[in-house]
C-alpha cells in the first residue's frame, strides 16, 4: 500500500507550542515562545491521553474569533510531521479530498447537505453519488495502536453520541438506505483502522453489527506538514480490520 502526499490546504499564523496540561475538554495549557503560558482551545473531546502529554511539541493556530483563548491547538508533532487532532480540520480535509476527487470510492460524489437529521441523530453529511444518496458520519481516529504503528483506532473513550449515530445508520440500511461511517485518522503513514474495544466495547460490537448489516466502513488519513504549513491526504482508503 503506497502512501500519498496529496495537498489539501495551507494554514497561516502557525505557532510551535509545548503542551503543559489539559485543563478540561476544551482547553489545554501550552507554552509559546518557550516561556509564555497560554490557554489554547481544543475541539477534539476524545481523551487523547497518548498525545496531550506534558512536554509534547504541538502546533497552535491563531483563532479567527478569540474568546477566552487566543490560540487553538490543532496538531501534535510526530517525527517530521504533525498528528492532526483538530476535528474541524479533519472534516475540512475530507471535504477537500472529495472536492478534488482524491477518494476513488467516492468518485464524482458531492456534498448535498451538512449536519443532516436522521432519526434521532444529526449525521455529518448527506452525499449524492450518481443516482443515489448516502448518509456519511465521520469519526476522528487519532489513537495509535502501540503494537502496530500503522494502525489507527477509535474510540479512545466511551461515546453515547457515537453509539446513537451507529444505531441510526444501522436502522437506515435495514430500511434500504445507504450509510457510511468514515474514520478520519490524523496519524501520518497509517495503513489500517480498527475499532478500540477498550475505549468503548458497545461501539466495538455495534461496528461489527453495522458492517454485517451493510453500513460501509471506510477510512482515510490526513496529516500536517510543518515544513510547508500544509495539510495533506496520506491514505485515501485505509484497510478496515474488523
Amino acid at each position: 500500500m503506497r502512501f500519498l502526499k496529496k495537498e489539501l490546504f495551507k494554514l497561516d499564523n502557525i505557532f510551535e507550542c509545548v503542551v503543559s496540561k489539559r485543563i478540561n475538554r476544551f482547553v489545554v495549557e501550552v507554552s509559546i515562545s518557550k516561556s509564555r503560558l497560554e490557554r489554547a482551545h481544543i475541539n477534539n473531546t476524545g481523551r487523547l491521553y497518548d498525545l496531550l502529554v506534558k512536554g509534547k511539541i504541538g502546533y497552535c493556530i491563531l483563532r479567527d474569533n478569540p474568546g477566552k483563548t487566543r490560540y487553538r491547538l490543532f496538531a501534535i508533532k510526530h517525527n517530521l510531521n504533525g498528528i492532526l487532532i483538530d476535528t474541524l480540520m479533519q472534516m475540512k480535509s475530507f471535504e477537500k479530498s472529495l472536492e478534488k476527487n482524491f477518494i476513488p470510492w467516492l468518485k464524482d460524489c458531492v456534498i448535498v447537505k451538512r449536519n443532516v437529521k436522521l432519526y434521532s441523530s444529526n449525521i455529518d453529511y448527506l452525499i449524492k453519488c450518481k443516482e443515489y444518496n448516502v448518509y456519511l458520519e465521520a469519526k476522528s481516529a487519532t489513537l495509535s495502536d502501540n503494537k502496530n504503528k500503522y494502525i489507527a483506532m477509535y474510540p479512545d473513550c466511551p461515546s453515547i453520541r457515537g453509539r446513537k449515530h451507529i444505531y441510526d445508520l444501522i436502522k437506515l440500511v435495514e430500511r434500504n438506505g445507504r450509510g457510511i461511517i468514515l474514520f478520519i485518522s490524523g496519524l501520518p503513514n497509517v495503513k489500517y483502522f480498527k475499532p478500540y474495544k477498550d475505549g468503548d466495547s458497545v461501539i466495538f460490537n455495534l461496528l461489527k453489527k453495522a458492517k454485517k448489516k451493510g453500513v460501509l466502513l471506510k477510512g482515510i488519513s490526513v496529516y500536517f506538514d510543518p515544513r510547508e504549513n500544509k495539510i495533506f491526504l496520506g491514505n485515501n482508503n485505509l484497510k478496515i480490520l474488523i
